[in-house]
This record gives structure tokens, sequence and C-alpha cells, in this order.
């Protein structure tokens, strides 16, 4: 079995370069498409946090499988229900999941496609404890569902700190922001 490495060290390395979310200044930037009104979000990142982020949220080919899960028959409504990011970060001995979907207006089935994220992100930890020797704990872990939609009256370009509220739906802590925003990442933590 390979070293006893922090999980930031792992994940880079587990994870298919064409997956990550770059960081770029201490900020990453999750991005919609063009025509949408929920363009982006960014997250200014701090220093003492180690993060990883990424999306699995690939469009298919058309008359081609899903491009993440192949196995499955994409004709199935939900079945290969993807988010736009998700960001692992450790905040002194806790590790965060932060489950993020982007919305424009109708949010639709967002908790569902939130909750099928936490179990694809369990699935990429059951892995790792499988293969390699992690020095942090893989099962005490604190996902949040975040939402950012235009559903909400906003103010452009404001950068939000305040602590953001959670609430428990159906089992998963979410919370819903507005879209083309930047927050602090210490505002989605306790």
């Amino acid at each position: 079995m390979p070293e006893n490495k922090p999980l930031f060290e792992l994940l880079p390395n587990l994870i298919a370069k064409n997956f990550l979310i770059d960081e770029n200044n201490h900020c990453i930037r999750i991005e919609e498409h063009q025509q949408a009104d929920c363009k982006f979000v960014e997250i200014r990142l701090k220093q003492s946090i180690p993060c990883f982020c990424f999306s699995i949220d690939k469009k298919r080919k058309k008359g081609e499988g899903d491009p993440i899960f192949p196995f499955f028959n994409p004709e199935e409504k939900g079945i290969c229900s993807k988010n736009d990011a998700i960001l692992i970060c450790q905040k002194e001995q806790k590790l965060y999941v932060l489950l993020i979907e982007l919305k424009s207006k109708n949010p639709g089935d967002y908790l569902k496609q939130l909750q099928a994220a936490q179990t694809f992100v369990q699935f990429i930890f059951a892995r790792i404890e499988l293969y390699y020797k992690c020095k942090h704990s893989l099962k005490n872990l604190e996902f949040r569902g975040i939402l950012f939609s235009c559903r909400r009256i906003h103010n452009e370009g404001l950068t939000k700190r305040k602590k953001m509220n959670f609430n428990d739906r159906n089992g998963l802590q979410v919370t819903e922001q507005d879209c083309n925003q930047t927050y602090h990442l210490q505002a989605f933590l306790d």
C-alpha cells in the first residue's frame, strides 16, 4: 500500500486533470453556459484552508452515452444527473464537501442533483479508503449543498463575507445564494 498521504495530496493525482477547476489568485470560478442568466459564481479561498475543486458536469454528445456514467442508460430520467462543481476543503480537522449547483430561474430537481453528487463523492472516498492510506478520516464528512440562483434579488458585484444559514433538506444541509457574485469560502464553513 502507498504511504500515508494527506487527502489534498491524493486527490490531484486521482482525479483526471480535465475535471479539475483551477484556482487562480486564490479564487475559483464556476461557470455556466453563455446563454444562462446565472453565468458564474466566484469563491475566494483562504491559503490556510486546503481545497480541491472539480466538476463532472460534462455534456453528452448526441448519439453517445454519458461521458461520466457510460454504464447507465442516459435516456432514463435522472440516472446521469450531475451538479456543477464539488469543492472539498479542510478547516482544522473537519472535512467539508460543498456540492454546488447554478440555476438561472427554475431550480427544478436541484436537490436530487446535489444528493447524487453526495453519493458520487462517497463512492470516490470509499475507493480511496480501499486502495490508499489517507491521513484524514474520510468517514466524518460535512456535506453541504449550495444552490446559486437568479431567483433572489441581488446586488451586482457584492462580495459576501457573512456566514450562510443552511437548512436541512432531506438529510442534506442546503443554502440558496445569489448567482453572479463573489463569496468568501469561510462563509460556507463553521
